[in-house]
Parts: structure tokens; sequence; C-alpha cells
């Protein structure tokens, strides 16, 4: 069905595009066209305005009132040159501008002089213009009689400022004027028209068309502009000047810093600057490209009509399998908090409820395993810090048992033996130890408590199914299992305090018992053990004062860090019965690497 709509409409949508590019050629050559004349004609309207600023330097090349003030002496006198300027800019110049209403004379240059009449300032300082009028070549001899324009540049003829580029930059015109009296060049008249006058002269065409207007003169210098930040810097963008030096003709399509534009070129008679018109294609083939938008929206419709009821039947799965593409993406960049708003038929609302449950599980299981690495770098640094004074006390139980040999007291010997023996096994090994040695060091802890309590304790081990010396177990497990059994279960005891351990290999699991027949713990004493056990003891709460508290909870939180979360320890007891303390750890031969 979809199939047979898309071959209805696809040959309907390319015969239309045809049709529209045929359009958009059509309409771009009338675009261009009316590039070039609105080129050709604001060229017309500069020569017509320069023209009548030519007129202007005739009028008055002649002038007999204006020549008695040029050739005036006032180096003695500049007032009478002020009140000369004045005059000028009052009784002649004005009263001629009234008349024809054309670009006054703004300086003249007296080059026999060397001297300058700044009508538009007249306290500027002399010899600076002069430096600046020198610089720009108003006096060269191959400009004599003939008109010079200069690009565009701040106005140095006026210490004042308008604050607007516009206003303050101005195209410098100038022309040496032959004089019958002097027979020669011996005045240049030097006009400066500001830029915004000349902007003004064909804005409303630049506005109308939309178009951005440069005007450069014959050496690629700027004249005018609709960009503001052309004249801001006084200069043609650079990739409008590359675009002008490849464009062939008088018109063509360009592009100019990766914009394409329709451009068009004309050459001024009077003044040979170039005027440059360009409009954004884009914006030549709007209309066009819009009625086109407008009939490929009434297909669509047509289309979202037809295809309404199959996509009736397929949104209810797609929008939410479209959620959940973009929740993978984010949990791909590692936010696993992206969940998914459950929506759609019950199936998919179902799977996407276990997808928010898996990533809450993922995201709970690296927070653990983050901080398992943690904890574990921590009790690493503390049993590297613990070893020191393990060390010293061996090397110090060494010597006393030399000494006691020597003294003829076998049994100090022996303990001590007993004690250097229970020292040299807890530093020995890794973090797993095989279970023959954990049963040597708590052997070794019993031969020093037996020296002390004598028959009043014993202590058996019995193996179910395990091989001690090819099985590994954490390390230090037992003895403060077996440690907390005599301190807690002969406390007022009548009997033998008998301690078991039980070693059991069950499947993957390799479980450690330790049970008592001491005096047992009521239900209020046991359930504060297992807190114990799960958080730790705080500080100070230890009644006996040879017990740290830490014993059971280090065990657990070992257990937790490097046998796993199933791994751990369990406390039954009943008062006057017994205590027995399971340990529970994953099955591991001899030799197998640790975890990391």
């Amino acid at each position: 069905m979809i199939l047979m709509l898309l071959g209805c409409f696809i040959p309907m949508v390319l015969v239309i595009s045809l049709l529209f590019v045929q359009a958009l050629r059509e309409r771009q050559a009338a675009q261009t066209e009316s590039l070039r004349y609105t080129a050709q004609d604001i060229t017309r309207t500069l020569d017509r305005y320069v023209a009548g600023v030519y007129s202007v330097s005739d009028a008055f090349s002649t002038d007999s009132s204006l020549l008695k003030l040029l050739e005036t002496d006032y180096s003695d006198n500049p007032l009478a040159k002020q009140w000369a300027i004045t005059y000028a800019n009052g009784a002649l110049f004005e009263s001629y501008n009234r008349l024809v209403q054309q670009k006054k004379i703004d300086a003249i240059y007296l080059t026999n002089r060397q001297d300058v009449f700044d009508f538009l300032d007249p306290n500027q300082d002399v010899p600076l213009l002069l430096e600046k009028l020198e610089a720009l070549g108003v006096n060269d001899k191959e400009k004599m009689g003939r008109f010079y324009w200069y690009s565009l540049a701040p106005n140095f003829l006026t210490t004042s400022s308008y604050g607007q580029p516009r206003r303050d930059c101005v195209v410098l015109g100038s022309r040496r004027v032959y004089s019958a009296l002097k027979s020669g060049y011996p005045y240049v008249h030097i006009f400066a028209v500001e830029e915004q006058t000349l902007y003004d002269l064909y804005s409303l065409q630049a506005m109308r068309l939309g178009a951005t207007v440069y005007i450069l003169d014959q050496n690629g210098g700027l004249i005018s502009s609709t960009d503001e930040a052309a004249v801001a810097a006084c200069a043609v963008p650079a990739g409008v000047r590359k675009a002008l030096s490849a464009l062939n003709g008088d018109g063509g399509i360009l592009s100019v810093d990766g914009t394409g534009y329709s451009m068009a070129r004309a050459d001024g008679l009077q003044t040979g600057w170039t005027t440059l018109v360009m409009v954004p294609t884009a914006a030549l083939t709007l209309e066009t490209t819009q009625l086109y938008l407008q009939i490929l929206l009434v297909i669509g419709a047509c289309m979202g009509v037809a295809f309404v009821l199959v996509l009736v039947l397929y949104r209810r799965f797609m929008a939410p399998l479209a959620l959940l593409e973009q929740s993978i993406r984010r949990v791909d960049a590692g936010d696993l908090r992206a969940y998914v708003k459950p929506q759609g038929p019950a199936e998919l609302t179902q799977m996407l409820q276990s997808y928010n449950t898996m990533l809450d599980s993922i995201r709970v299981s690296l927070e653990q395993r983050l901080e398992m690495s943690r904890r574990k770098q921590d009790l690493e640094m503390q049993v590297l810090m613990s070893q020191i004074n393990p060390h010293f006390l061996y090397n110090t139980l060494e010597t006393i048992v030399w000494k006691a040999g020597e003294a003829g007291r076998t049994d100090i010997g022996k303990l001590a033996a007993s004690l250097g023996k229970l020292y040299r096994l807890s530093i020995s090994g890794g973090l797993f130890v095989p279970l023959q040695q954990e049963l040597q060091h708590l052997q070794m802890y019993m031969n020093i408590q037996q020296s002390r309590y004598g028959n009043r304790v014993a202590c058996d081990v019995r193996l179910h199914g395990c091989d001690p010396a090819e099985t590994e177990t954490l390390k230090l497990v037992l003895q403060p299992i077996v440690e907390n059994c005599l301190l807690y279960g002969m406390e007022g005891l009548d009997h033998t305090l008998r301690i078991r351990i039980t070693v059991r290999h069950r499947g993957d699991w390799l479980e450690l018992s330790v049970t008592d027949n001491g005096i047992g713990m009521d239900e209020t004493a046991l359930e504060a053990l297992r807190h114990q056990i799960l958080h730790g003891r705080k500080p100070g709460t230890e009644k006996n004062r040879r017990s740290t508290g830490i014993g059971l909870h280090n065990i657990q939180a070992r257990l937790q860090l490097y046998a796993g979360h199933e791994s751990g320890l369990t406390v039954w007891s009943l008062p006057g019965v017994g205590t027995r303390v399971t340990l529970v750890q994953p099955w591991r031969p001899t030799g197998e690497h640790s975890p990391v």
C-alpha cells in the first residue's frame, strides 16, 4: 500500500521539481538583468553628481573675486586670512550653492605659496594639511587640469567629528586649476564629499532590492558602500575584492565567504568608478522557492491524509522505540539516568519498564564497584601500614626465644616461639592464603591461649571435602572469631570451653564454621552483634578492654570487598548453649589470582 502511494506521488514531485528548476533559472536571469540595470543606474547617478562637482570647479576657476582673495598675501595677517575664508564661504560659495545646489569647494591649495585655504576648518594647522595633501599627490604635474578622486578615508580637513563613519569619512577630489594671469596651475581645488552624501544617492535602490552595493575606484579602493563595516574600515572586504576580480563581464554568480551571490557591475564614464551590486542568490529566488514549498506542502498534506491510517498503526510502536533509541545513545555516552517514559501497548510498556529497571541496576552496580574499589585501596593501605609493627615484634620475639633458652626457661621460649610464628604467618602472603596456613596461624594462637587457660579451653578442626593445602581462604578470618569465643564465651563458664572449627566444600563455596559451648547471648545482644558486624562499632562503646570491637566487622568488610556481596558472616547463639559463627566465601583453588 505504501509503495503504491509512493509510486503515485514521487513522479508528481519530480515533474514539479523540474518545472521549479526551469522557473528558477528564468527568475535568476531576470533578477540578474535587474541587477545590471541597477548598477548602471547608480553609476549614471554618481556620474551626474560628479559632473556637478566639476561644474563648481569650472565656475570658480576664473572667478575674479575668489582669485583676488587667493592672490592676497596673508603671511603677516592671519586674521585677514580667516576673514577671507569666511567671506568666500558666505558671499561666494553659499550664494552659488543656493542657485545650483551643488557641492562647495572645501579647500584650495596654493602650490606656489605653499598655503591652504581650508573652508571647512579655518583654524587647521597649515603645515599638517600641506603634508597630507602632498602625501596624496595632489600637486603632481601629471594631474594638471584633470580631476582626481581618492579612496574613502577620514576627513583630515576638519578636526570636528560627528561620531558617524558615514559623516566622518570622505572621498577627496582634487583638480589643478589653470590661471591665465599666472600662466600656470597655481591652485588646486579640493572637494571632500562625505560618504553619507554618496550613499544617499543610491540607498533607496539598494534597499528595494535588498542588495549590498560597493563603489570602488580604479585602484580597487573603497569609495562608498551600503556595508557599514566596510565604510568604518574604509576598505573593501577581501572576499568581495576577490569575487570582483573573478567576475567575467558585467554580471554573474560567485561565492563570497561561502555564500552565493548574484552580482552585476558597471563602470562610470565621468569617474571611472566601478559599481558592484550583489544580492544573495537565495534572496533572489525567495519568492519562487516559497511557491515551490507551498506546492510541496499541498502535496505533503495529500500524502499525509493517505498515510494517516498507516501511521496510526505504526505510531504506537515507533514513537516509544525512537525514545528508546535516543536513550540508548545517551547511555552509550555515559548517562545512566536516561530513562524512557513507559508508553504504548502493554507489551512495549512492560519492556520499557524493564529497561529502566536495568539502567538502575547497572548504575547501582557501577557505583558499588567504584565504592568497593575505593575501600579496597583503603584496606590495602591499612594492611601495608599494619605490617610495620609485626615485623618489629617478630624480630623482638626471636630475641626473647634466644634469651629464654640461655636462661633455661623453655616454657617462656615455647610461648615466645608460638607468638613469633603467629606474627610471621600474619605478615606473610597476600590477601588470600592457603587454608593450611590459616589453620597454622590459628594453632599458634591457641598454643598461646592454652599456656594461659590450660585445660579450661580446647580446640579441634574438622575438614569435610577439602584439602587445606589445595584450598585458599581470605587471610586472618579464623583467629578473630576464635578470639571472640575466648573473650565473650568464657565469662562465668563452669566447664571447659570447647571450640570446633568445621570446614566444608559446598559446590562453588567454602564454608568455615566456628562453634563453641560458651555462655551464648540473648536476642538483644545477638541483634546488637549483627548490627556491629554490618556497620561497625562506635569508638568507646566496647566494655571489654581487651577487644577493639572491630574484628568481626573487619572480616565482613573484607569478605564483601574481595569475595563478593554473596559472601559474609552469619551468627547464631542461644543463652547457656553456645554460639556459632559461619563464614561463607567463594571456593578458590590454591594459586588462583586475587581479584582486582
